[in-house]
């Protein structure tokens, strides 16, 4: 990729030593970087890599396409992009025992869920137990094992430092305190190259995340510094980013843009109002050039957002028009749904043993997928559905017929035998069709049907089917599964944005889209947050940035009659 170098990103490329490089959304910070990484390429050593670290996964998968537009295949290769999550995670499982003369073991994140939903206690403090006496982390504790290994072994630092002669930050402004120990550590033996952007500074409503975290690293570094200030390569030529501004600083007027589209509504017509919205937003893109264009809807709350998921799944009148269901994916708590395949997996296995044994594991494992529903949000229904099916395992271990309709089903259906052919895809169906048909297991059956947005098809494919032509059966199944989703839902890159997309809005940091919808409920998921904040409310002002610079072409907000203005 041949691109026209300013003379202030030529220095930055020749700069040796520690860099901070500032910018606003699309000014290039990512790019710059990776003509960093480019020209130490020649200067590699042998097994030598440069490491870009970053917080999510749809900020990697960017990066990824970046590296193919600028980075030749072997300067691809020598570029490690990674989350912190996926960097601490290898760390504690290659260097872990240093920590504490055993292997490292994970508390995933649906596991910690149950086990935080049984106890009964202060859960943080046990947690930290569960890690300083058994070495057990769970997801939160990745970073701050590693940053123990780091500052306490030097050796493991010149290690990582003689692999990564460069490790490029991304978003530093919201490194979390335990962050900042891995980065401090590892600046003090190799270079560090962070790119920030004060303005997005969106998580520092949590206690570990300082919002002097640029003046920390100024301090404790000498850092060269550089300041791209508002250049916008995402959308140039709209008015997206000054409008944005304007929101984030309180200036009125607010400039006017036609990139910029407002609507209101009454509390009656909100349903209607949001679905209009919508397919104007991909109707206005369309005509402005826009091959199948993406689109994301963002709220503040995702209750807001299931409810939106809602709207655009039904039909609606608006202006006397008939408005289409609009298909479209939900950035969504994957927990239950991998939850509801462990049960699929369970049935796979039925082959395998003895019935009771058998069913009394599938029972099992359906009452963890109620306990894991009640532990994100307890009500009496999932909690009683627990218990029911608990005694139905119990019941069936002793070879008693249990009580509840479904499980007599499942009983039923284990004694009519399930029919496995060897084929992973085949077969998963053919256990998942059981969910389907039996109704008060419905609610599973569309939880595992989401499993597809994983992303790990692939992977369960795989894994199932070297388990058939190893054991001529599907034994361990459920363990193999579950082992799977959790690894890839915690390293697993996102897939490139398409259609229309839900979520809320700081899922959206770090993604980019053709167009975006935001909205504001009537009661509910407010632009401002005036039970937490007071006026000029700063932090929803920053929040809000970031969801109008998601866009590269088009913004549609929409917003109730009579609400708080944007700026004041």
């Amino acid at each position: 990729m041949k691109l026209e170098l300013c003379d202030k990103r030529k220095a930055i490329i020749a700069q040796d030593g520690h860099l901070l490089v500032l910018g606003g959304p699309g000014s290039g910070k990512t790019t710059i970087a990776l003509f960093k990484a480019q020209r130490r390429f020649a200067a590699l050593k042998p097994g030598q890599e440069n490491l870009f670290l970053s917080f999510s996964r749809a900020a990697i998968r960017q990066v990824l396409l970046r590296c193919k537009e600028i980075l030749t295949p072997s300067e691809r290769r020598a570029v490690t992009v990674q989350t912190y999550h996926a960097f601490c995670m290898e760390m504690l499982e290659a260097h872990g025992r240093l920590l504490h003369g055993r292997p490292i073991r994970f508390l995933y994140p649906g596991e910690e869920r149950l086990q935080k939903s049984a106890f009964d206690g202060d859960w943080n403090v046990e947690r930290q137990r569960q890690a300083a006496e058994l070495g057990i982390y769970c997801f939160d504790l990745f970073a701050a094992g590693t940053a123990d290994l780091l500052e306490r072994c030097a050796a493991l630092r010149a290690l990582i430092a003689d692999r990564f002669p460069m490790i490029i930050v991304d978003e530093f402004q919201d490194t979390d305190d335990n962050q900042w120990r891995i980065v401090r550590a590892l600046a003090e033996v190799t270079d560090v190259f962070c790119l920030a952007d004060p303005e997005q500074r969106i998580f520092d409503y949590r206690d570990d995340i300082d919002p002097r975290r640029l003046d920390i690293l100024r301090e404790a570094f000498k850092v060269a510094e550089f300041d791209l200030g508002g250049e916008n390569h995402r959308s140039p030529n709209a008015g997206i980013l000054k409008f944005a501004d304007g929101v984030l600083r309180n200036q009125s007027p607010l400039p006017a843009t036609p990139d910029v589209k407002q609507v209101s509504y009454w509390p009656n017509a909100f349903a209607a109002t949001v679905h209009a919205a919508v397919i104007w937003t991909f109707s206005a893109l369309r005509k402005k050039g826009v091959d199948n264009p993406s689109v994301a809807v963002l709220s503040r709350s995702n209750s807001l957002i299931s409810d939106l998921s809602v709207i655009l799944s039904e039909p609606h009148i608006y202006n006397n028009q008939a408005l289409s269901v609009v298909e479209h994916d939900v950035v969504w708590d994957a927990e239950l749904s991998a939850a509801a395949a462990v049960v699929v997996a369970s049935i796979l296995e039925w082959p395998t043993g003895p019935a009771e044994e058998s069913l009394a594991r599938t029972l099992r494992y359906i009452v963890s997928f109620y306990k894991l529903k009640n532990a994100e949000e307890p009500t009496n229904t999932a909690a009683e559905h627990a218990r029911k099916y608990d005694e139905a395992a119990a019941k069936v271990v002793k070879g008693e017929e249990p009580r509840i309709k479904a499980a007599k089903a499942l009983v039923a259906a284990h004694a009519a035998g399930i029919d496995l052919i060897g084929e992973p895809v085949a077969d998963w169906k053919a256990a998942r069709r059981l969910l389907q048909d039996i109704p008060a297991l419905n609610e599973l059956f569309r939880e595992v049907r989401l499993i597809r947005l994983f992303r790990a098809t692939d992977a369960l494919a795989s894994g199932l089917g070297e388990r058939w032509l190893t054991l001529s059966s599907y034994a361990g199944a459920s363990d193999l599964v579950r082992r799977i989703l959790e690894q890839e839902r915690l390293i697993a890159t996102e897939r490139d944005p398409q259609g229309c997309i839900l979520m809320n809005m700081h899922k959206a940091k770090g993604k980019e889209f053709d167009g975006v919808v935001m909205v504001e409920g009537a009661f509910k998921s407010g632009f401002f947050d005036e039970r937490t904040e007071q006026a000029p409310f700063e932090r929803s002002r920053r929040l809000l940035r970031v969801g109008l610079t998601r866009a590269r072409t088009l913004v549609t907000i929409v917003r109730p009659q009579n609400a708080r203005p944007l700026v004041d």
